[in-house]
């Protein structure tokens, strides 16, 4: 008679009994949420007399607060309520990357709300228009609309990761794509996430720059370890053990209140606008193809042709300026151009303002034991060639502005992948050649993730996720966020 092997089960391989239900707890949510609200609340008390200000100002009439001091106490409260409907205090806590542009549409639709129940309200409580008239309402809207992420936005950089203990965190895989997130996350103090160490059976070996983390155990340890650490997220990373194993672990130890992140197979070509879908109750993603139709296209070359129109009339003092110091400051001409890949593979020359000294590209080679980023991008901080206008051109970034021409004439885009020089995009292969279905633009998510910074593979990568995840929504997220990383000089 055959004996059939045990299979043991979870609760018998790792012993919870007597463990208890424990909660994790939660350090940075409520002071998060608090500075959140208190930010909210400024930006609203600023916005609403400034509104009522501006209003009259356009009006010409003259305009007084004598018995409408409870409106500048009672409406900037009042909205509060709308914006914590609509989770604006929430996402803090549950998701590691928020941005106060990612949140315009819920601040959008909260004001606008809050907005008409306040004219129907003050409406139906038999109050005239003069307690307030909806021109100063319309203008208390608008500002509030730029102010109240304006406000987010400087908190959650500057304020927040100063007065909340960052969320304590473990990478779950010791291997490449752990040990990458666990740098990213090091590199982001506005995540206001501390890795705590990595759990893997079997760990890679550590690179230098993470010497200071450490493999703290195996998954088996890793109710204990969450325990020990006081961990609020846990981040799993392709570890050897399955998903699904591990987080029933975690339930049978009774681990509570835990953040649980995956990074997911192929994550390195899931655009952002990938949908969950299901095959009879199996859950699957979709990737959308990586091209732009035609609707797409026109609407994309139409918002470039109109900003680049109403742009060029106002630079133009400022390009012969540029033009006259380049000229004094060394000889040569004012305009660099170089070979670039463009949309489809085609070669196209891109103008910049000449930061070098002439024959620069002759004397690459002489320079090429100096080079400091990895692949076939050639960049030296420091570099000997640059001329002393032309540092201050760079660190600026007032060098790209004749690229504009290019986009007048249809090889460049606003915002798109990185306009790379011939010999670099022919170092491009695989999936990653989908970049050049796009029109390379003078910005884009290189230039806001990283810049200079980045290695050759990772911008590649970031370049073939704009293609695949395209709005117009992401285009004006990028051009308002490029001015803050221009002026930080990040990457330079």
């Amino acid at each position: 008679m055959s004996v059939q092997a045990h299979d043991p089960t979870l609760e018998e391989r790792w012993d919870f009994a007597g463990q208890g239900v424990v909660p994790v707890p939660r350090t940075r949510s409520r002071r998060r949420a608090l500075f959140l609200l208190l930010s909210d609340l400024l930006a609203l008390g600023i916005a609403l007399p400034l509104g009522m200000a501006l209003s009259h100002l356009v009006m010409r009439d003259g305009w007084e607060l004598s018995g409408r001091a409870w409106v500048l106490a009672l409406v900037p409260v009042a909205a509060i309520p709308f914006l914590a409907a609509y989770r604006l205090y929430d996402n803090d806590r549950r998701r590691i990357t928020v941005s106060s542009l990612g949140e315009l549409f819920a601040t959008f639709n909260a004001l606008s709300v809050y907005g008409f129940l306040l004219i129907v309200t003050l409406a139906g409580l038999g109050l005239d228009d003069s307690t307030l008239p909806k021109s100063e309402l319309f203008v208390f809207w608008l500002l509030a609309l730029v102010l109240v992420p304006s406000f987010r936005a400087v908190s959650r950089r500057y304020a927040i990761p100063r007065v909340a203990r960052p969320q304590r965190t473990l990478v779950v895989g010791a291997g490449r794509v752990g040990q990458k997130v666990a740098r990213k996350i090091m590199s982001r103090p506005d995540f206001n996430l501390e890795v705590v160490g990595f759990v893997d059976n079997e760990p890679q070996p550590m690179d230098q720059d993470l010497d200071g983390l450490g493999v703290l155990g195996g998954e088996s340890d890793l109710v204990r370890l969450v325990r020990e650490t006081k961990t609020e997220r846990i981040i799993l990373c392709f570890s050897r053990t399955p998903h699904e194993e591990l987080l029933e672990i975690l339930r049978l130890g009774g681990v509570q209140q835990l953040y649980v992140s995956i990074v997911p197979r192929f994550f390195e070509i899931m655009a952002s606008n990938v949908e969950l879908d299901d095959v009879a109750g199996i859950p699957v993603l979709d990737l959308q193809p990586a091209r732009l139709s035609r609707v797409a296209l026109t609407t994309k070359r139409a918002t470039d042709l109109a900003l680049t129109c109403l742009a060029l009339p106002i630079l133009l003092p400022l390009f012969a300026v540029i033009a006259a110091t380049i000229k004094l400051d060394s000889p040569g001409p004012v305009f660099f151009r170089q070979a670039r890949m463009g949309r489809g593979g085609r070669v196209f020359r891109i103008y910049k303002f000449r930061t070098m000294v002439e024959d620069a590209e002759g004397k690459r080679a002489e320079l090429l034991h100096l080079n400091q980023v990895t692949g076939p991008l050639f960049k030296i901080k420091s570099d000997p060639r640059v001329t002393r206008v032309g540092s201050f051109l760079r660190r600026t970034s007032l060098d790209e502005l004749p690229q504009l021409i290019n986009v007048l004439k249809g090889e460049m885009s606003l915002v798109g992948p990185r306009p790379f020089v011939t010999y670099e995009a022919e170092e491009i292969r695989g999936w990653a050649r989908r970049r050049v279905d796009l029109t390379p633009g003078i910005t884009g998510a290189w230039q806001v993730m990283g810049r200079n910074d980045m290695p050759f593979d990772e911008m590649v990568k970031l370049d073939y996720l704009y293609v695949a995840g395209w709005s117009l929504w992401s285009d004006v997220k990028i051009l308002l966020r490029t001015v803050p990383y221009v002026l930080a000089r990040r990457g330079m």
